[in-house]
């Protein structure tokens, strides 16, 4: 019997092997926010394809997750963009390693990161993830001429901001940041359907069948926790049977906390510091709120619409990308009180309307999936190696 033959590769489709891309990823956080939940995914991801990975980053969080992976952590802790031995480290065992794309997931990283790609011929990805204006001063305008293949920016808004200050429209990408949506939304149901939720309602001492409004973000200064709290003292004042909380931890925990304590404020703040379980305090809520006055993306903002919970949040940024108005949630100005007030009241008030506005955005959530982050990424990737190869040639 003739055996047929097993056909190759179509023409011009890249093997597995040509595809197969070695890349060095440095982040220079110590505790984990928004943007290591997007490293490691995008880790994570990449992994599953097959590709080769290393990740420079300070012992934390995101090198203990990473590790966890099966993937290669070395540490690196530079004290500020000009620590020139740590520089040099990276740069030095980047050329050991001979990546293909060397991804600069930090400021900090992008300032001391990028010589470690040109050691290595080796294509320069720098991520940028807030939106705060760039070339400011002497040290921040140097840093964004360093020579760069590509900036992924994770919203519209923020390309914006670097092609004000000069970037060429082709060296930026937007990749917008992603979350598991089917994983997350299994993980709320599944709290809900367990009741954990409402256990942690109980733990803050919410009374059965109020309304708890709540924040999961980093206690930093733009996520603005003081605008937040003032609204909930407008909503208290109209709705004395509301409660809230703010989940999360960061550098303003005291300053946030002694706000949260007020006497005006009835004991009606619950401040739990960082929380694990993030589906069952999604499944406990009946507002989600952001009072950013300055975001990238933030991404708490997916979650909370893949698990079907009302958005009321601020139109800056990115955020105006994830969320159309008065359709998937509501958006009032930063820095507003009584804006975010009369949204927060709105949904209480009109929870048929605001539980369909919910069941839309959990459809159209779908288009920040994490896969779609991570396709983007790699094509990116792929794109720049020959680029790369071809100027190293």
């Amino acid at each position: 019997m003739r055996r047929s033959r097993r056909p190759g590769p179509e023409p011009g489709v890249p093997t597995r092997s040509q595809r197969s891309l070695r890349i060095l990823h440095v982040d220079t956080a110590h505790d984990w926010r928004g943007g290591q939940a997007q490293i490691l995914a995008l880790i994570g991801g990449l992994a599953r394809r097959g590709h080769t990975q290393w990740l420079a980053a300070p012992e934390g969080p995101l090198a203990q997750r990473v590790r966890a992976l099966g993937i290669e952590h070395s540490g690196f802790a530079p004290r500020s963009d000009l620590d020139l031995g740590a520089a040099l480290a990276l740069a030095r065992r980047s050329r050991s390693l001979a990546p293909d794309v060397v991804h600069l997931h930090s400021a900090r990283a992008h300032a001391t990161g990028w010589w470690a790609a040109r050691r290595a011929h080796a294509a320069c990805v720098v991520a940028r993830r807030v939106d705060f204006a760039v070339g400011t001063n002497p040290l921040s305008a140097l840093k964004y001429r360093l020579p760069v293949d590509a900036f992924v920016t994770v919203s519209r808004g923020i390309a914006d901001v670097l092609h004000a200050a000069g970037m060429p429209p082709a060296q930026v990408r937007v990749i917008h940041s992603g979350i598991a949506v089917d994983a997350l939304a299994q993980s709320v149901d599944a709290a809900r359907n367990e009741r954990r939720g409402e256990a942690l309602r109980k733990a803050w001492g919410v009374p059965a069948g109020a309304p708890l409004v709540g924040m999961i973000a980093a206690l930093a200064p733009h996520k603005d926790h003081a605008t937040f709290l003032a609204a909930a003292r407008l909503v208290l004042a109209a709705r004395p049977d509301a409660w809230f909380v703010c989940a999360g931890d960061g550098p303003l925990r005291e300053t946030v906390r002694a706000d949260a304590g007020a006497p005006d404020l009835a004991g009606r703040v619950q401040m739990p510091g960082f929380v694990e379980d993030v589906p069952a305090v999604l499944a406990a809520l009946d507002v989600f709120v952001l009072s950013s006055y300055l975001e990238g993306l933030g991404t708490s903002v997916l979650d909370a619409q893949a698990a079907g919970v009302p958005v009321v949040t601020t139109w800056v940024g990115g955020i105006p990308e994830m969320i159309e108005p008065e359709v998937t949630g509501l958006l009032v100005p930063p820095r507003d009180p009584e804006a975010l007030a009369a949204g927060i009241r709105r949904i209480l008030d009109h929870p048929a309307e605001a539980r369909s506005r919910a069941a839309q955005a959990r459809s159209t959530v779908r288009a920040f999936d994490v896969e779609r982050m991570v396709d983007a990424t790699e094509a990116l990737y792929l794109e720049l190696r020959p680029a790369r190869q071809g100027n190293a040639a």
